[in-house]
């Protein structure tokens, strides 16, 4: 009988990275999980959560997989 292997999928993280641009309290979250995302406003910027509860607005290039 065939050994059948089961894979299990990786699992991705999304990771905070505010732009060096970007004010000092917002630059505080940096490296926190990223927990749920919002759609892309017409600005091109979402509403993302992070672990922890905290909200802000960033831009989609801001948060990044680990």
């Amino acid at each position: 009988m065939a050994r059948i292997e089961q894979r299990r999928a990786g699992e991705l993280t999304w990771i905070f990275r505010p732009e060096a641009s970007r004010p000092e309290p917002v630059q505080a979250l940096a490296g926190r999980a990223v927990h749920a995302t919002g759609p892309v406003h017409a600005d091109g910027e979402i509403d993302i959560v992070l672990q922890g509860g905290t909200r802000v607005r960033a831009r989609p290039a801001e948060i990044v997989p680990e």
